[in-house]
């Protein structure tokens, strides 16, 4: 009953979370994409409105659309003046909660490497929740010093210490808590420079306004700072919060490279959209970081690595083997609505599409495992890939585990 209920929350939280981040995300894109498109006024135009810093006019539900940015006049606020704020709060709190339902309710077992690590569940939840602080405090400290002013080095360095602190949990999560720890993190100080910073800023000018004060711009330049942030940001943290969906990138030995091969492409890539105006290459170059990026990725997989860590008996690393290679995401415990459940399934009899039954020996499961639409069990789409890319020795782990559920 307990597990139907987590599975519930799951269920909600999830669902939750994911639309927030479409209505969060999509007001970053929209609104970067307004930024870079505004038109400033020219300097020979007649009659100039000293307060306006740029227009932009849009097509859109059969009509058009006129925007302007400009300064307020403290005599006269804008009313109903939008904020867009709860959309981010809505994503990191239903984020977090889906956190504690889907990894940390059964004791951060979920999060752990058992080849890599033998700290206890309960150390693997304080170390993902006090990185996801530390991680915000270590990027915010960066971005408040003077190191700012040459924003080059402040990527970089940020971006060294975010390897450093996945390479760090590395060590012990699995490869689907890696991507979804370093997710958090990036997702947590996005919602951080909102609360932080963006909407902080905003309060303080419009305070100032209110007092009758002139609209001061040095504000709103220390909230778009973290805007763009933000911005930059969106791709990379999409990834990681689908990571559950590329087991073929989870379960890499180099998890750490090919997430770092990840992030760069796709932070290149929403900088090359955004310079489309003024680069006449844009198109081109993004595919060419996409074939490089996947090439390097490629490598990456291909590359042999020596066997490390806790020595596993051939059943754990068969289980190892069905969690990295996104089996558990269909075949999930105690339930059968996606796949059968696989709970006894050793030398049982099972009824399949054409009305036949065969008896689930090891040739039935190795058969399955290989061509698995050669039989189909009654009641399941032939959706199951192949897995004949895996090598003997992996394919024994996955039968030894398969007989001892």
């Amino acid at each position: 009953m307990e597990s139907e209920i987590a599975g519930w929350f799951a269920v909600i939280f999830r669902f939750v979370h994911v639309l927030a981040a479409i209505m969060w995300i999509g007001n970053s894109l929209l609104f970067t994409w307004m930024e870079l498109n505004l038109i400033a006024p020219r300097a020979d135009e007649e009659n100039p409105r000293p307060d306006l810093l740029g227009h932009l006019d849009m097509l859109h539900g059969g009509g058009v659309l006129h925007l302007e940015k400009k300064l307020i006049d403290p005599k006269a606020i804008p009313v109903p003046l939008h904020w867009f704020m709860w959309q981010s709060y809505t994503t990191w709190i239903s984020g977090v909660l889906l956190l504690i339902v889907a990894f940390y309710s059964g004791g951060g077992t979920a999060l752990l490497d058992a080849t890599r690590t033998t700290v206890s569940g309960g150390t693997a939840i304080a170390l993902s929740a006090g990185g996801i602080v530390v991680w915000w405090l270590v990027y915010d400290t960066i971005w408040r010093s003077k190191l700012k002013d040459k924003p080059a080095g402040a990527v970089l360095l940020s971006f060294v210490l975010l390897l450093a602190a996945v390479d760090f949990f590395s060590g012990h999560f699995n490869g689907r808590a890696l991507y979804l720890q370093t997710g958090a993190m990036l997702g947590s100080a996005m919602s951080a420079n909102v609360f932080f910073h963006i909407i902080r800023n905003q309060k303080k000018f419009m305070a100032s306004l209110k007092a009758g004060e002139p609209h001061d711009l040095k504000y709103g330049k220390q909230a778009k700072m973290r805007s763009m942030h933000n911005h930059y940001m969106t791709f990379p943290v999409l990834f990681m919060m689908l990571a559950a969906h590329f087991p073929q990138l989870t379960s890499a030995a180099r998890a750490v490279p090919v997430l770092a091969v990840v992030i760069v492409a796709l932070i290149a890539v929403k900088h090359l959209m955004n310079s489309r105006y003024h680069f006449k290459h844009w198109l081109a170059a993004i595919f060419g970081t996409f074939a490089a990026a996947c090439g390097v990725i490629a490598l990456l997989l291909a590359a042999p690595v020596e066997a490390e860590g806790i020595a596993l008996s051939p059943a754990a690393g068969g289980a190892k083997l069905f969690v990295g290679q996104g089996c558990a995401a269909c075949h999930q415990q105690g339930s059968s609505q996606l796949a059968p459940d696989l709970a006894g399934i050793f030398n049982s009899e099972q009824v399949l599409a054409d009305g036949s039954k065969v008896m689930a020996d090891e040739a039935y499961l190795l058969e399955s495992i290989r061509q698995p639409q050669a039989k189909v069990v009654r009641g399941y789409a032939a959706a199951m890939p192949s897995y004949m890319h895996l090598p003997e020795d992996d394919l024994a782990k996955l039968l030894e585990y398969l007989k001892s559920l």
